[in-house]
């Protein structure tokens, strides 16, 4: 039988109705970004014409100068990567080890440790951000590197140690058996057999603390009180001031902003979606 004579009138308004839900999600999802990226080419007198010009005439480069120029952005731009790349390394690292040591060592307790751990990431941030800043102003740290990527780690660890432990649920025990009567220790185990096994997650893990530590907004607000720390997405807030939203350079900045999350993830997505379909097991 043909696939033309399978095609049935059910079938095919079924398949229509799935291209119009994806089409519609894919509308709702790219129209800010089109609309972020039309306004950063917008000189300040036409952003606010009706109706709006999604192709400006003249299109300008001003806006992005003055985010280039801007010696401030600069410096926020810099401490958002140092962050980013501080909390990636350090939730891969740590969650390495406490998903390996959940899946594969069984001890007083672990159960409901592990779900501890999941119960953190659960509760909203609002609830917790006094508590936060209290224990970091104790500790000395507002307003420090240090400070903000100890917050940034509570936000990624839970999720990536719930990833990798699921991961390496489904990895087979003979491998490390074997390895164990060869002579190898487990930390040896672990980084020459195991993690070059799991590239795909570790990928997955990088990436989603990257890109939570990059976007975060609420934390970076409150624990910094002034530029030295401040991370662009706040800085990006200081667009909006009492003559109003300098909606141009706001734009800008956010689409230079997105430039390297968007880089970063077109270079893992391949590993990222075998990384999220593999530690997406019951653990």
């Amino acid at each position: 039988m043909s696939l033309r004579t399978r095609l049935t009138p059910l079938t095919i308004t079924i398949k229509t109705l799935k291209w119009l839900c994806i089409m519609l999600i894919c509308f709702f999802s790219l129209f800010p970004v089109a609309w972020c990226l039309s306004t950063s080419f917008k000189p300040e007198a036409i952003i606010y014409r009706t109706p709006p010009e999604w192709i400006p005439r003249p299109p300008t480069l001003g806006n992005y100068a003055q985010i280039l120029i801007n010696k401030d952005m600069g410096r926020y731009f810099f401490n958002t990567l140092i962050l980013s790349i501080g909390t990636a390394v350090i939730t891969m690292f740590v969650s390495i080890l406490a998903g390996y040591g959940f899946s594969r060592y069984r001890f007083t307790g672990s159960k409901f440790l592990i779900w501890t751990i999941l119960f953190a990431r659960i509760l909203p941030r609002v609830a917790v951000i006094i508590p936060f800043y209290i224990i970091l102003r104790n500790l000395k740290l507002i307003n420090t590197y240090p400070g903000l990527i100890l917050i940034y780690l509570t936000i990624c660890l839970p999720v990536a140690v719930w990833m990798l432990k699921g991961y390496f649920d489904n990895l087979p025990i003979e491998i490390e058996e074997a390895a164990i009567i060869d002579g190898c220790s487990p930390f040896t185990m672990l980084i020459k057999i195991i993690l070059p096994m799991s590239g795909p997650i570790v990928v997955t893990v990088a990436m989603n603390a990257f890109i939570l530590s990059w976007n975060e907004f609420l934390f970076a607000l409150t624990m910094t009180n002034g530029k030295a720390i401040r991370p662009i997405a706040v800085g990006l807030a200081y667009f909006i001031d009492e003559m109003g939203v300098r909606w141009g350079p706001l734009m800008a900045a956010s689409v230079l902003m997105s430039i390297p999350a968007v880089l970063f993830f077109a270079y893992a997505q391949g590993k990222m979606v075998k990384g999220l379909s593999a530690g997406a097991v019951k653990g």
